[in-house]
């Protein structure tokens, strides 16, 4: 199992997404942004608000 599936069970059993019940909205919105988040830090998804990394920086506007 990768630690991506690992994590993503984890995250699951904390929120009491791994019962038989049906879970509340609350948990699954819950559940869905986790998995949102490593899809985009995985470079899957795009970023609704992507972070320049530390070596990035902006261009000189004389280049």
């Amino acid at each position: 199992m990768n630690d991506l599936a690992r994590h993503l069970a984890t995250e699951a059993r904390r929120l009491g997404l791994a019962t038989d019940e049906v879970p509340d909205p609350a948990s699954l919105a819950a559940f869905a942004a986790v998995v949102l988040e490593e899809l985009m830090a995985l470079g899957l998804l795009p970023s609704p608000e992507p972070e320049l990394g530390c070596w990035a920086q902006a261009r000189q506007p004389t280049n």
